[in-house]
């Protein structure tokens, strides 16, 4: 990086800093498959920028960064991690966000001790996922970069442009500005009652800087001030005035593992065997999926359409599966979806970014957290459609899909996003991205001196 002139205050210094310069990143994902996989996606830039890389993780989704060849630190007790994806609350529409609140805490207490070990003083920059809070107190109690990242835009809450916060809250897109405001200042009291009180004691156990307690977790305070990484493209959702300012927004990552699981020769073998399936996933995290798959199969059976499921939840499958069907516990998207006559999903961001990758037509089933916005931004786009849980009747899901998979308009669309999803930010470009707001960070450090000793 070239010399860089920083005002700090009304000191006006010029900082050489080495080109070659290495960095430590912690990077603390947390959530399932599609919260880990962008930040495994990130973690490799970096590594292979010639920075050094740790990663964070929960023991359920330890295996993930493993698999990717990142240095892997894994915390916590599996069955008790799993306890929350077991849970029947996780995708109710309100339930599951006061699920999360009860349990983002606990996790963030048992992060800490682990990520603390981890720092090198004036040499470390932590990347966190939204939820990553241990990582949000640690950066302020011992003055650590942070970089926080987001996945979706559902996150800010805007009231500029209001997200589809909740399942059948796409009025409030058109709502006036004053009844979005008092909407979003309500979300926003309601999450600071369920978190301000556990995150402030996190603040407090961990250091000085946090007696003074903080409100508006969502509002501000999950994001940190070094810097707001967002992993989607503009063309998805435009920054808007009362998002963080430090919000940088980029692409969408597309990891998936492909390139360190092999390709099944089974599925190959049924792929040529017929005409393209649809491909059914309800998540890798959904245990609640069995109407969902059930309600699935017996559209594509009604519209004479072959299928491939893919779900890690065996007991979520008929007992018998009918014929010209498949089930695989894992898939890689990138290589079934371009070859697939449509998609039906619960409405991750993950599992959507794929679907525009590939070009294909998406029927998704949102339930709960960032799904509805997201199905509704894929129906604006022309891409696809969706219908809330209990709309999901298998002749409701065979003439959606049906009409999907027959028009023009949807296959316009579709090209069009796959164009635009394969001229999307370079992985270089990202790198250079999260290297110069990591250099700042702690060039600005550098400057001030040390805050809160490590």
């Amino acid at each position: 990086m070239r010399p860089s002139r920083l005002w700090v205050g009304s000191l006006h210094r010029d900082i050489l800093v080495d080109a070659e310069r290495r960095i430590k990143f912690i990077i603390t994902p947390l959530g399932s498959a599609g919260d880990v996989h962008p930040l495994v996606w990130l973690g490799r830039l970096l590594r292979d920028a010639g920075h050094e890389v740790v990663m964070i993780a929960q023991e359920v989704v330890a295996d993930m960064p493993r698999r990717a060849g990142l240095r892997t630190v894994p915390y916590g007790d599996r069955a008790e991690q799993e306890k929350l994806i077991e849970h029947p609350h996780l995708w109710h529409p309100r339930k599951g966000f006061e699920l999360l609140a009860s349990w983002v805490p606990r996790w963030a207490r048992e992060a800490m001790p682990v990520i603390r070990r981890e720092i090198v003083p004036w040499e470390t920059v932590m990347i966190g996922g939204a939820l990553a809070f241990g990582s949000r107190v640690l950066s302020e109690a011992m003055d650590v970069p942070l970089l926080t990242v987001h996945l979706q835009p559902q996150v800010f809450l805007s009231v500029e442009e209001s997200p589809v916060a909740a399942a059948g809250a796409e009025w409030m897109v058109k709502a006036p500005r004053w009844v979005r405001k008092g909407v979003m200042g309500l979300v926003h009291m309601q999450v600071d009652r369920k978190l301000k009180r556990p995150i402030n004691g996190l603040r407090r156990e961990a250091g000085p800087a946090g007696e003074d307690p903080v409100r508006g977790i969502m509002r501000y305070w999950w994001n940190s001030p070094d810097g707001v990484i967002c992993l989607f493209p503009e063309w998805y959702a435009r920054k808007v005035q009362d998002w963080p300012e430090q919000a940088v927004l980029t692409r969408f990552p597309l990891y998936d593992e492909s390139d360190v699981r092999p390709a099944s020769e089974r599925l190959e073998a049924f792929l040529r065997a017929g005409e393209a399936p649809v491909v059914i996933t309800p998540g890798s995290a959904n245990v609640q999926s069995r109407r969902f798959i059930g309600e699935s199969l017996a559209a594509c059976a009604a519209i004479r359409k072959r299928a491939v499921v893919v779900t890690r939840q065996v007991d979520q499958l008929p007992r018998r599966l009918p014929a010209g069907v498949e089930a695989y516990d894992y898939l890689a998207f990138s290589r079934i979806f371009p070859r697939a006559a449509a998609v039906i999903h619960h409405g991750g961001i993950g599992t959507t970014a794929q679907c525009f990758a590939a070009g294909v037509p998406q029927l998704m089933m949102p339930m709960a957290h960032d799904q509805p916005d997201n199905a509704a931004r894929v129906k604006r786009l022309g891409v696809g459609d969706y219908l809330y849980p209990r709309m999901f009747k298998w002749q409701r899901v065979a003439k959606v899909l049906k009409g999907m998979m027959g028009s023009e308009e949807v296959r316009t669309a579709c090209e069009g996003v796959k164009r635009k999803v394969s001229e999307q930010m370079p992985p270089g470009a990202v790198t250079q991205i999260v290297n110069e707001i990591a250099e700042r960070a702690l060039r600005i450090r550098q400057i001030n001196g040390p805050g809160v000793p490590c």
